[in-house]
């Protein structure tokens, strides 16, 4: 594993252990391994380093002493911090930004999360390359970056561009096929699984694929981005169909491309009928929420049904400590390790699906055999009979199927 320091740049009001617990998992997230950490709270960013002079010249001793030579930040820097400090140093720097990127091409599996993965990284590059072209402009005032210099970074810079639009639109055509894929599942019930990384979606998933589905598990392992695919599996709760699907995690200070790419990857949630937000009871709770329902907001969800679900309530020492949190909102605490828990879960969200069902008489000729076929495997029937044009049934059905197939409704 790479040896690295690790620099925290905090506010006033940053909790430090949680800032220094979230960047040593990345660091380990993407093969490397924290051996110091340093850290600083600024009130003010130092233009040239981001940093104090004085830290610098202490992550340059320490890194000597370790025998170290590459230093992680917690916080975005622009193409003059990062080059001062590499020159300062004598060591390589990563930045915020750079980190996560790299966990991400790493993490990347499908097609799809590869072509977001390089679009976010050609976005980060693009404005760099003019605060670059800036830096040296300003260092030796125009003399030496113009002609072949500056010819080279416009044509770097056009080749991003191409690139980016190529990406773009390859994007578009699976967006497509997506469509295409969710317009196969409208009949049945779909969920989505959102939440910060490593707070226990995958885990949930597969726990209940292991009760109530036969689909192949998803990968899950305590890792932050220890997956970035979006994964979509069947499960059967008796006569309730649903698809339950797994999103990227969240995580904070994410660069503005970076925090649209992260978006777009949650565009599957504006087609569920209910969203499950997996919060991490033994973390920072209050972070965890601001985040999410920011995410919310910026791509306009509204009118979902939301269950809040608590999980890792084993690893919390004070559960009262947590009871507060979304006091209005529809929630659960549970272990996703517990079977028990798990069927809880089940009840639950089965209970929060039938809620706006209406119990409705409806009657099927018998000419339409598909149609009753597909609604006595999706609802639980309360009483039938027959007559001589078909059959009629008493059950509670959703909003959805009720537009759907009012003309049967007696």
């Amino acid at each position: 594993m790479q040896r690295v320091i690790q620099v925290n740049v905090l506010d006033k009001n940053d909790n430090e252990e949680n800032k220094i617990y979230e960047l040593e998992s990345l660091i380990n997230t993407a093969g490397g391994e924290s051996v110091a950490y340093i850290s600083q709270v600024i009130n003010k960013v130092n233009p040239t380093f981001y940093i104090g002079r004085g830290k610098v010249d202490e992550i340059k001793d320490m890194a000597k002493k370790l025998e170290v030579d590459t230093v992680i930040f917690d916080k975005e820097l622009s193409a003059s911090q990062l080059r001062n400090l590499e020159e300062t140093m004598k060591l390589h720097v990563v930045d915020w930004t750079t980190l996560i990127l790299d966990i991400f091409a790493k993490r990347a599996n499908t097609k799809e999360a590869k072509l977001k993965i390089k679009l976010a990284q050609l976005k980060y590059q693009l404005p760099r390359i003019n605060k670059y072209f800036a830096y040296l402009s300003r260092q030796s005032g125009g003399i030496g970056t113009r002609g072949p210099g500056e010819t080279m970074l416009e044509t770097d810079k056009r080749a991003i561009v191409r690139d980016i639009r190529s990406l773009e639109s390859q994007l578009k055509k699976i967006g497509k096929t997506q469509s295409i894929n969710r317009e196969g599942r409208r009949d049945i019930i779909n969920i989505s699984l959102l939440g910060y990384t490593n707070a226990g979606k995958s885990t949930i998933l597969n726990q209940m694929l292991k009760i109530y589905g036969s689909d192949k598990y998803v990968y899950s392992d305590d890792l932050l981005f220890a997956t970035l695919d979006t994964s979509t599996r069947r499960l059967d709760f008796a006569n309730t169909k649903v698809t339950l699907t797994d999103t990227v995690g969240f995580i904070d200070n994410l660069s503005k491309e970076l925090n649209d790419s992260f978006l777009t990857t949650l565009e599957e949630i504006k087609f569920a009928d209910m969203l499950l937000i997996v919060l991490d009871s033994s973390s920072d709770l209050e972070n965890q929420i601001k985040t999410i329902d920011k995410a919310l907001k910026d791509i306009d969800i509204v009118d979902k049904k939301i269950l809040y679900v608590f999980n890792k309530i084993d690893l919390v020492e004070n559960e009262i400590s947590i009871k507060g949190y979304k006091a209005s909102k529809k929630k659960i605490y549970l272990s996703a390790k517990s079977d028990k828990d798990i069927e809880r879960l089940k009840e639950v969200i089965v209970k929060i699906i039938k809620e706006s069902y209406q119990h409705v008489v409806m009657h099927i000729p018998f000419s339409q055999g598909q149609i009753l076929d597909f609604i006595m495997t999706n609802y639980d029937i309360d009483k039938t009979k027959y007559d001589n044009l078909g059959t009629i049934i008493e059950f509670d059905i959703s909003n959805k199927d009720y537009k759907k197939y009012e003309e049967f409704i007696v």
